[in-house]
């Protein structure tokens, strides 16, 4: 929505994560974030309901990065394989200006 803080992320691709496990997923987006500002990587909070976690918490995108944006998402279940379905949101990213 125009008026979110954050724009939501979505996988390019289906994935499954396996147990214990880190996959990093990516989104097909590509950003140029302006001088002066950083973009912060924050997960979806529908994925704190899985055993997913952001494998990094937070990410950080500098002004420098031009590359696709890929979410390292990480399997805290000890048995059980989490699917990601591709055009699931899976992260948000927020982009704010540097102190």
């Amino acid at each position: 929505h125009s008026i979110d803080a954050g724009y939501d992320l979505k996988a390019r691709t289906y994935a499954s994560i396996f147990p214990q496990c880190t996959e990093f997923i990516p989104t097909g987006v590509c950003v140029e974030i302006p001088v002066g500002m950083v973009g912060l990587l924050f997960p979806r909070s529908s994925i704190s309901k899985t055993p997913l976690r952001m494998a990094n918490s937070v990410g950080v995108i500098d002004a420098g990065f031009t590359g696709e944006i890929q979410v390292p998402l990480y399997n805290t279940s000890e048995v059980e394989i989490r699917d990601i379905e591709q055009y699931d949101r899976i992260a948000q990213l927020v982009i704010v200006p540097l102190a």
